[in-house]
């Protein structure tokens, strides 16, 4: 009786802790989750905000002082109401003039409004409580320079500690990156333009197929100048792609070039970003999309 006095606390205790550790893993996935979630939505939604942010580009003049025309404030509350989340908030904040405080989380309440009700909605309920999620950061990409074309989410959960005599709460912290999806990053030049002078005509002609499938083979065809030193790169949520048949080639005589390589079966689905890059510097991307097999059978 001694002996058992002594030990059933000590082993209570261990149990309790194994448990606890269990479902923090648990938390833990389940919060990534909903993180990726939300990034993949915001990324889809990225286009229609790139195009609009290039238009208004060209269309208003520059204006010192960051001051908007008028009905600025007018059309941005508008389209925050027309356009479905996270367009809409993104645009609508844009069009206002806070786009800088758009891409922060942290400092913006324009990207918690849009998102946060989108993270809460995407959380498992079974393992989270949602009113303990929160988005502790947001990073758009930046249109009008190089910077980046990424879309990250970091969200914050308040994970409730129940051991025996504390009550306090764990912060887990998960980022989910995706990449947005943009227009290429650099145009094809067209015939008779003078500005295109001396410039490789480069070009991605196609990616096949659409949608790429972990586990087969994916070719990409791209049109350029014949004789022309052109390099590919596949970057995936893992990084570059290491497969064979990718990298350095010389554009035939029909100026075409096209490069055939393996997708691995590990590849996370999403939307990816391929890259062409000319031995003068042109550099032309686009985007395609990953699905897997299970996706495909549905």
């Amino acid at each position: 009786m001694v002996e058992a006095s002594l030990i059933a606390p000590i082993v209570m205790m261990a149990i309790v802790l194994f448990i606890c550790l269990v479902r923090l893993a648990a938390v833990q996935m389940a919060v990534h989750g909903a993180a990726s979630q939300v990034a993949r939505q915001a990324a889809a939604g990225m286009y229609p905000v790139s195009l609009a942010s290039a238009h208004a580009a060209q269309a208003l003049p520059a204006m010192p002082g960051g001051v908007q025309l008028p009905g600025m404030e007018q059309a941005g509350e508008a389209l925050k109401e027309w356009l479905p989340a996270p367009v809409g908030p993104m645009l609508g904040a844009m069009l206002q003039g806070d786009w800088q405080e758009a891409g922060n989380a942290a400092g913006s309440e324009v990207a918690k409004t849009a998102l946060l009700p989108l993270l809460r909605q995407s959380a498992d309920e079974r393992v989270l409580d949602p009113a303990r999620l929160t988005i502790s950061y947001v990073a758009f990409p930046d249109f009008s320079g190089d910077s980046g074309s990424n879309v990250v989410i970091e969200a914050e959960y308040r994970f409730p500690l129940n051991m025996p005599f504390t009550r306090r709460n764990i912060i887990l912290k998960e980022r989910a990156v995706e990449r947005g999806w943009v227009s290429d990053s650099t145009p094809a030049a067209r015939e008779g333009d003078p500005d295109a002078e001396g410039a490789s005509k480069l070009q991605i002609a196609s990616i096949e197929p659409d949608p790429l499938r972990p586990g087969r083979k994916a070719t990409v065809t791209a049109i350029a100048d014949p004789g022309t030193a052109v390099s590919v790169s596949v970057r995936y949520k893992s990084g570059a792609s290491t497969a064979k048949h990718l990298g350095d080639a010389t554009v035939g005589a029909d100026g075409t070039v096209s490069w055939t390589w393996h997708v691995s079966g590990n590849t996370t689905p999403g939307v990816w970003e391929l890259v062409v890059t000319a031995a003068d510097g042109t550099r032309v991307a686009r985007h395609f999309v990953v699905e897997s097999k299970a996706t495909d059978d549905e």
